[in-house]
């Protein structure tokens, strides 16, 4: 069960909102009366509703703007284009990504992340015989680390997005060269990469996020309460009313809670702020 799963399952079983209310909310139920293929197709659950009009349309997307995950990735099939001035256009393929978007780009490497030993491989040639690029990889790897004044890879941090996938570096010496990124990727649609410690106060956003919808779509066609199942006005009126704010609280729980459980499902964010704060030596 991923993060998304679990928070439907809390609102469908765990949370106070009315059953009824969520149906009048999400389920379309069809008024095909017909009977034909049409009456399969245009059908919606209360589950589907809440994971299509909600979390894909409202909370994914805003937590993807808040936060992210920060991946490495291997730029070597991407498309480089030399824009002069020590610019460089760089368009990188859904293959590298995994049909995900980059947010934004935090750090270029050069160099490639297909070395066998560390993140970055600069020197390993790809035409050596198998076991003697890791072989070489090793021991370079070790004569570095004993030598006072170790050679790490260019970094750049002059960087603007430009277009879906596609970013511009700024003073980056002209050739073909090999490059990896740190940049922040968009979550998938289940949010899997956070964190099964935090999937009770991502449900308890949603269960806000359910709150509003409701408010902001029930509170003027009440009527069809009635017409549906005699249910009163005025009761119906009264709980929808106690979602009044549903928004404030959601908005509020996204900025002052939500972003640092997302802060911490990053793991990769955690270790380069742990390393950022701890001195090292020169």
């Amino acid at each position: 069960m991923n993060c998304v799963d679990y928070a439907i399952n809390r609102i469908l079983n765990g949370s106070d909102i009315d059953q009824y209310l969520l149906e009048l909310a999400f389920k379309n139920p069809n008024a095909n009366y017909a009977g034909n293929w049409f009456n399969l197709v245009n059908q919606t659950t209360v589950e589907q509703g809440i994971r299509e009009k909600v979390i894909h349309r409202l909370v994914l997307p805003a937590c993807n703007v808040s936060g992210g995950k920060t991946e490495f990735l291997d730029l070597s099939g991407a498309t480089t284009t030399d824009l002069g001035n020590g610019c460089m256009e760089v368009n990188v393929p859904d293959v590298s990504t995994g049909g995900r978007k980059i947010i934004s780009v935090t750090e270029v490497y050069l160099g490639a992340m297909t070395s066998a030993v560390g993140q970055l491989g600069m020197a390993v040639s790809e035409n050596t015989m198998c076991g003697s690029g890791a072989g070489n990889d090793m021991l370079q790897g070790l004569i570095d680390g004993l030598s006072p004044q170790r050679n790490f890879p260019l970094t750049f941090t002059n960087l603007h997005m430009k277009g879906n996938n596609c970013f511009v570096i700024f003073g980056i010496p002209n050739g073909n060269i090999s490059l990896s990124a740190k940049a922040v990727m968009e979550y998938d649609s289940g949010m899997s990469s956070i964190s099964p410690r935090h999937y009770e106060y991502f449900a308890k956003l949603v269960e806000h996020a359910v709150k509003a919808y409701i408010y902001r779509t029930c509170k003027r066609p009440t009527n069809e309460a009635i017409m549906r199942s005699g249910v009163s006005l005025s009761d119906i009126k009264d709980d929808i009313a106690e979602y009044r704010d549903a928004w404030t609280n959601y908005e509020e729980y996204l900025n002052d809670t939500w972003r640092r459980c997302m802060a911490w499902s990053d793991r990769q964010l955690v270790v380069d702020t742990v390393n950022a704060a701890v001195p090292r030596r020169m």
